[in-house]
């Protein structure tokens, strides 16, 4: 039998009528041989659906089902794969979803039961790292991370809705002021040390940033744009990953591009050209038409995407009115207020003087673009005339350099100077559950402790409906005997049809190096509950570690 979450339309029908007007017709038989109460309302549908029969967990399930009709609780952590079974259907991510809802409602009332004297770091602290607050919790990242690399749209979507119900549970921890009293309890108590008193700290000013200050009216104009800003952010989120523009061209529009490179994408006697990295780079650096660059760098910038340039300034307005609402001067000073940075002015005085010496040599390299075209440069020219100048004027052909970085020896050369550098070791893991069978996984051993560290993922190539640039998906912290699960999801090229390797431009190397920085801070930094620190790393400081490990891609 499946061990998969489903609430297929006959299940939900027949449950529902056996809930709501005892057995059915359907299930007379089955009453004559059930003379109590407590009888399995749902044995005789499953031996006649057989192998079509669907499980729910015991939370969905209705009153008095058996054990044999009943999905069985997760298989234990296991020193050998990631915890996850991934869904393959709406339905699954549903029941994921309601049991993530189901089970946030009891933690909230069960630590807003708690009395001061009695708050403490495992009444309070310790539950409200569950669902769904911090990637503590398995269930969470099943029901929503496959709206980034699904190749199912229904599932996509699913995936998508229930990061939105999580997103609004979120909200609504955060403005409970029930927890926040349990919160201030603890911390008045100041017994707390360590990460853990920060991780207080950080909570109790979240709860203030939240508008628990605020008048009820206010507080539910706060939730109202903060609901409508999480979902503008969906939709722009959603139309990046599923944006299928393709444009066509005849092979002359596209000189400059290599022969391999144009046959590949040749259907029907048209050139297919899309907005992904594989296709995009190469025309705005290579061809040498400047008609088609113009076309695909508008489409980039203005036609594809659906509504997000309107979306965008939706988003703008929303959060004026939010940072306005808690009496912020703006959404910057609102967001740099927990970041390394403080605020705008902090930001402001930092830059300008890195400005003023840049701004001087920025002028000279525009003016030897515009020497070495002829004339003014559209945004679709800067690409290709900054390679002719590497090219022509330095030696450095990005097309040639290209031969020297197959992707799999990139990817190989990469997880080897990380192990040395690190003291790990990485080891393949040939068969998972996964999402897609380009997919790898890789388990992380402390080569000095011989102790697990934990797992990551890599999804590395440009498929319909997949996130469609280079990050880092931290799905699960460390948390007591759980490790830490990272993934990185690319849009590298992939190995052509015919068997040719992928060869990767020096850009590419950098991005890979980079991203897979980001994995191994997420891997190797301590602390329950997050990659750093119990409270969330600050957002300016995210990338520090990454751009200092993809040096390495520059050292000979």
């Amino acid at each position: 039998f499946s061990l998969r979450v489903a609430l297929c339309s006959n299940w939900c029908t027949a449950i529902a009528d056996c809930c709501r007007k005892g057995p059915s017709r359907s299930l007379s038989a089955m009453s004559k041989r059930q003379k109590t109460d407590e009888a399995c309302p749902c044995c005789e549908l499953r031996a006649r659906q057989a192998s079509s029969w669907q499980f729910l967990p015991p939370n969905m399930a209705p009153k008095g089902a058996c054990q044999q009709c009943v999905l069985p609780p997760p298989p234990p952590l296991s020193d050998y794969l990631p915890p996850f079974v991934w869904p393959r259907t709406a339905a699954e991510i549903e029941g994921l979803a309601q049991g993530v809802e189901i089970d946030f409602t009891s933690t909230m009332d069960r630590v807003a039961a708690v009395s001061d004297a009695d708050a403490s770091v495992e009444t309070v602290l310790r539950p409200l790292m569950g669902a769904p607050h911090y990637k503590t919790n398995k269930a969470v990242v099943e029901a929503k991370f496959l709206q980034h690399c699904s190749t199912d749209s229904a599932v996509r979507e699913a995936a998508d809705k229930a990061g939105a119900r999580f997103a609004a549970l979120k909200a609504k921890g955060r403005t409970d002021p029930r927890i926040y009293g349990r919160v201030c309890a603890l911390a008045a108590k100041n017994t707390v040390s360590g990460r853990d008193a920060h991780f207080v700290q950080a909570l109790k000013a979240g709860f203030e940033r939240s508008g628990l200050n605020l008048s009820p009216a206010d507080q539910k104009k706060l939730q109202e744009l903060r609901d409508a800003d999480a979902k503008v952010c969906g939709l722009f989120k959603k139309n990046l990953a599923e944006d299928k523009t393709e444009l066509l061209f005849d092979k002359n529009e596209l000189e400059g591009c290599s022969d391999a490179w144009i046959a590949e994408r040749t259907r029907d006697g048209k050139v297919v050209v899309t907005l992904k990295y594989p296709d995009l780079i190469p025309v705005l650096q290579q061809c040498s038409v400047a008609a088609t660059r113009r076309r695909v760098s508008r489409a980039r910038e203005c036609e594809a995407y659906g509504a997000n340039l309107d979306y965008v300034a939706e988003g703008v307005a929303i959060r004026k009115q939010i940072a306005d609402l808690l009496g912020y001067k703006s959404w910057a000073h609102l967001s740099t207020e927990t970041r390394m940075s403080g605020s705008p002015e902090a930001v402001t005085a930092f830059m300008d003087p890195l400005l003023a010496k840049v701004k001087e040599g920025a002028a000279r390299d525009l003016e030897r673009l515009k020497s070495l075209k002829g004339g003014a440069l559209e945004a679709s020219d800067v690409s290709f005339y900054s390679a002719k100048l590497l090219k022509e004027q330095y030696g450095v052909d990005h097309e040639a350099v290209r031969a020297y970085f197959p992707l799999d020896h990139v990817v190989a050369t990469t997880l080897e100077i990380y192990q040395e550098l690190l003291g790990l070791e990485f080891i393949e893991i040939e068969k998972f559950d996964t999402w897609h069978p380009a997919v790898r996984l890789f388990r992380v051993i402390d080569v000095a402790t011989k102790q697990k560290q934990g797992f990551f993922y890599l999804d590395l190539h440009p498929r319909d409906g997949k996130y469609g640039h280079a990050a880092i998906f931290h799905l699960l912290k460390r948390w007591g005997d759980q490790v830490p699960v990272d993934c990185m999801l690319c849009n590298l090229p992939a190995p052509s049809a015919d068997g040719k390797p992928a060869l990767l431009r020096h850009s590419n190397c950098v991005t890979f190096f980079h991203e897979f920085g980001h994995i191994m801070h997420g891997l190797c930094a301590s602390g329950d509950g997050n990659s750093t620190t119990l409270a969330k790393c600050p957002r300016d400081f995210v990338e520090a570690p990454s751009q200092m490990l993809e040096n390495w891609c520059w050292t000979v």
